[in-house]
């Protein structure tokens, strides 16, 4: 047993994972490195702390700082974090396509939030326009600290001492290397970081950047999408190409039945961009000799009401697979007290047996 001094202590060395279920029609082997098990339940946790904790090193926050950034959630949770255990006030910058969990939490921990609004199309990225307010607030406010996760170099550090390393150390404590990594893109500096570490121990593992359809990280056309976290309409400048071997996009609708999938097969509930990374690698694994590992950035439990909503995907022109709907069954026991029937049909149910598995 550890006992850490305070929960930022926990940040960093997330599980791995085997895929059992959902590769096994294609024999193959792949892993998950399961971000969500950092105390803010993503990735960004480690740029956060990184970031915080390089600036103080640098002088460059006193009691007076108060610590602004824009995010769609979860640096901001990590932020907010951080600023907590450290003792600085925060201001968060969100937007409306934000999901209402992670809103949740940022109130939760203390942060005063702002959300930009608009009334265009729902899934168009406003990110830019987030820096815009950001840009804005620091010139008039005093003492403000902005982390710049798009373009501080300490955001791919994070991830080029800690995330790479583990899973260097990964392979040299286990015996398994992989032949291929796949990374959800965003801001850049997950990918950037772990690829720049990777390279150096091994040149030949490809690192593979996923993004959503209509995101123009690795060209294309600029279009919506409700993927949270992964994606921009611009190249952040943490991006760096040079050990990035290909990046591929993936629909809402394959990274969202996806996350359905892993929840649903595997027990391990995800955000969207995990759901984008593992849909990418099941797809591609064949073209691959030897593991795959997905780093899979965060939880699901912030995306109860959308992704995991059967009307709001509907609502969004998403459609779900059969196999990924779970119902819940309602029992109305008003006069009734023979359940009988009821319970032999939810045998049906359970057992998933099309002729009597109709409630």
């Amino acid at each position: 047993m550890i006992l850490y001094n305070d929960i930022l202590g926990t940040v960093g060395n997330t599980p791995i994972v085997r895929i059992n279920k959902l590769a096994d029609h294609k024999r193959k082997n792949i892993f998950a490195k399961l971000e969500f098990f950092n105390p803010g339940k993503s990735v960004k946790d480690r740029i956060a702390l990184n970031i915080i904790s390089e600036a103080e090193a640098e002088g460059k926050l006193n009691k007076d700082s108060i610590i602004l950034e824009s995010s769609s959630g979860n640096t901001g949770i990590g932020l907010s974090i951080v600023s907590r255990v450290k003792g600085y006030p925060n201001i968060i910058v969100v937007d409306k396509n934000c999901p209402n969990e992670k809103i949740k939490l940022l109130k939760a921990l203390g942060a005063t939030i702002v959300m930009i609004t608009t009334e265009k199309n729902d899934s168009e990225d406003l990110t830019e326009r987030r820096i815009e307010f950001v840009n804005q607030a620091r010139d008039i406010l005093d003492h403000v600290f902005v982390p710049n996760q798009y373009e501080n170099p300490n955001a791919p550090l994070a991830h080029y001492k800690h995330t790479g390393q583990e899973i260097i150390n990964f392979m040299e404590e286990t015996g398994i290397y992989f032949k291929a990594i796949f990374i959800s893109v965003g801001t850049g500096g997950t990918i950037s970081g772990i690829s720049k570490r990777i390279k150096e121990f091994d040149p030949s593992i490809q690192i593979i950047g996923v993004e959503p359809l209509g995101s123009t990280l690795f060209g294309g056309e600029k279009g919506p999408y409700l993927q949270q976290g992964p994606g921009n309409y611009f190249q952040p400048k943490n991006l760096i190409y040079h050990d990035i071997d290909l990046g591929i996009k993936v629909s809402d609708q394959d990274a969202f039945n996806m996350c359905r999938r892993l929840a649903l097969q595997e027990g391990i509930l995800v955000g969207g961009s995990s759901g984008g990374v593992m849909h990418s690698a099941i797809d591609m694994c064949n073209e691959i000799a030897g593991n795959v590992l997905c780093v899979l950035p965060d939880g699901g439990e912030k995306y109860l009401d959308s992704i995991y909503s059967d009307k709001w995907l509907m609502e969004k022109g998403v459609v779900v697979e059969q196999q990924n709907i779970n119902d819940v069954h309602i029992l109305n026991i008003d006069g009734l007290t023979d359940y009988s029937e009821f319970i032999r049909k939810l045998r049906g149910v359970v057992l998933k047996d099309e002729d009597q598995g109709t409630l």
